[in-house]
């Protein structure tokens, strides 16, 4: 036990007392990993997890992101600023939120934030532990100026659950409700069953807890993590991480599901959630915490780590891990949880013609070559036909995607390189012509199907770098594109 606490110590190490040669070691070695991405945000080195805020301010997009700079563990976590006009060209800029205050010593866990008065106000989970290494965790606040200087509430704007919950209680999501506002934490009950705890922001601008929204045990697992709240075409959305769920009551691969809760009505004055349905919102490896942002011009928007907790990836031994998803409209259609790249995601596109890539029909098959590790393939799969994508590495494939338009059956089959599995089967509207859109992006790939009712995304690791798919059968699909994607992503 003393050695585990020692060891874990070591990760919770204040970042000061990182030395400079340590840094730079670890940037070098991350700088020669052949599985970088160029247009995902990925960490410049260490590990990204959970996005914590996505939110248009003082004319920019403003996304906050947990990282653990110092290798690719969960040590001492804080809050990565990035910026950007467009949504997928970020930068890095001052702003960061560190664990550095007697309530978050032991990290600064996920939160959100919501534009008020000119200004981002930030609510997060600041974590503490005692010498026995037992969490202690209170919900605290910051606040963003547009001069990008942070400032933090000196006390915590939620000192502790309320009676009956453990200390798992976590991940604050901000929400405007009727002109009120609302917060969403994730936690859990005394007797280990998973719940989302809903507040109402007063007057004083204290916090008065409601109640727990109303969801039956079987749909929260142990432990919820990463609650967020939309509504939507009359309907309210609840995007979840619901740990330990009973994977016989709701089917799922991954070692934590991701999911969606449609409900009809929320009453703010109970948690009452009426007529719920659960869905599976992405069905691929690797696809967590995610984030929403309630926008007024771009709708919701959703933006997801490409990773998960308790999973090993080989860019491990090169002292990174994780990604962020690029950012997501999130809509419903006849009641199911549809996700669509942001149409901003064209401006990643190479348009010269020197960089365009080559797609040539042949008699059996689709060639596209010319790629450069990054690209957007899309195409339409005709009603009753089937269609294999290869992806090669050497001879074999490192990523292959089989879609059955007359079945309505997909698979995606990875090789296996880390302890998350290697094939995802799943489904999407049968009998119909569809529209196929795959970016891969080096070690990345995100797969939407019929305009966002399917998406499957993940991490993948050939030996090299992608420069080439093969289609076949030629005649299954058409309006075969593909684009080149730029390298502009402010080193991130």
């Amino acid at each position: 036990m003393t050695d585990s606490i020692e060891q874990m110590a070591k990760r919770y190490q204040p970042y000061s007392t990182w030395t400079p040669e340590y840094v730079a070691n670890l940037k070098a070695q991350v700088a020669a990993s052949k599985w970088r991405t160029k247009t995902h945000v990925q960490p410049d080195t260490g590990l990204i997890n959970d996005p914590c805020s996505l939110n248009f301010f003082n004319g920019k997009w403003h996304l906050y992101y947990q990282q653990f700079p110092f290798g690719p563990v969960h040590g001492l976590k804080s809050w990565a600023h990035v910026v950007s006009k467009d949504l997928f060209n970020w930068r890095r800029v001052p702003g960061d939120l560190l664990p550095e205050d007697e309530h978050d010593a032991q990290g600064a866990y996920t939160g959100s934030a919501l534009v008020t008065h000119g200004t981002l106000q930030i609510m997060y989970t600041g974590n503490v532990r005692d010498e026995q290494w037992h969490r202690h965790a209170t919900q605290l606040g910051a606040v963003l100026g547009a001069d990008s200087r942070l400032f933090k509430d000196p006390k915590p704007l939620i000192a502790a659950p309320p009676a009956g919950y453990t200390q798992e209680f976590r991940d604050p999501f901000l929400f405007k409700y009727q002109d009120k506002t609302y917060v969403l934490v994730g936690g859990q009950r005394a007797d280990h069953t998973g719940a989302i705890l809903l507040y109402e922001k007063q007057t004083d601008k204290t916090w008065r807890f409601i109640a727990p929204l109303s969801i039956p045990d079987e749909f929260c697992g142990y432990m919820v993590e990463c609650p967020n709240i939309a509504f939507i075409n009359g309907k309210v959305v609840l995007v979840y991480c619901p740990q330990g769920l009973d994977q016989d009551f709701f089917e799922y691969e991954n070692v934590y599901p991701n999911i969606a809760l449609v409900a009809d009505s929320f009453d703010p004055k109970t948690g009452t959630l009426t007529h719920q349905r659960l869905q599976n919102i992405d069905k691929g490896f690797d696809f967590y915490a995610t984030r929403l942002a309630n926008t007024e011009k771009d709708g919701t928007l959703a933006i997801s780590w490409l990773g998960l907790p308790d999973t090993s990836y080989p860019t491990d031994d090169d002292g990174w891990e994780g990604v962020l998803s690029y950012v997501r409209k999130l809509d419903l259609r006849d009641g199911h949880v549809c996700l669509v790249p942001h149409p901003n995601v064209e401006t990643l596109r190479e348009t010269a013609d020197d960089r365009l890539p080559t797609v040539t029909q042949m008699a059996d098959n689709w060639s596209v070559a010319g790629l450069t590790g990054a690209f957007e393939l899309t195409m339409t799969l005709a009603a009753g036909q089937k269609t294999t994508l290869h992806i090669p590495d050497g001879d074999h494939d490192q990523l292959l995607i089989n879609l059955d338009s007359d079945s309505g059956q997909g698979m995606v089959q990875r090789e296996n390189r880390n302890n998350g599995g290697s094939l995802r089967q799943f489904g999407f509207p049968a009998g119909k012509t569809v529209a196929i859109r795959l970016f891969i992006d080096v070690s990345v790939f995100e797969l939407f199907i019929d305009d966002g009712y399917r998406v499957v995304s993940g991490r993948f690791f050939g030996d090299t770098c992608p420069s080439d798919v093969r289609v076949a059968p030629a005649a299954a699909v058409s309006a075969v594109q593909a684009w080149n994607l730029r390298k502009d992503n402010g080193g991130l």
